[in-house]
């Protein structure tokens, strides 16, 4: 955890995924390890990057903007699925318009608890 965020990531390799488990607050403070932790799944040659948000209790738009921008680069968009999110992250996502652009699955089975 960064000294100035309340965000922990969690990156969990597999043969067929990375999936990157965020717990806590995704905003100003934390969108830099967020996006690097991004970063780092996106290098891997994981077929797929799964983002479980399931434990995120706030995000804000710092969190929203490194998501997409990390969604719409040309090797993340086939890649890149998340799972719901909290309800605080649902409702980010639809009032921002932002859940149109990104794929879901489902929370179960990811292990990643």
């Amino acid at each position: 955890m960064h000294e100035h965020s309340n965000m922990d990531i969690d990156i969990i390799e597999r043969d067929d995924a990375v999936v990157v488990v965020v717990k806590g607050e995704v905003d100003l403070c934390a969108a830099p390890e967020f996006e690097q932790s991004l970063a780092w799944a996106g290098a891997s040659e994981a077929p797929s990057i799964v983002l479980d948000l399931d434990r995120v209790n706030f995000m804000d738009s710092a969190g929203v903007h490194v998501l997409l921008q990390f969604s719409l680069l040309e090797a993340n968009r086939t890649r890149l699925a998340l799972t719901p999110g909290s309800p605080q992250v649902q409702r980010l996502l639809d009032v921002t318009g932002v859940r149109r652009y990104l794929s879901f699955v489902s929370s179960t089975g990811l292990g990643a608890r």
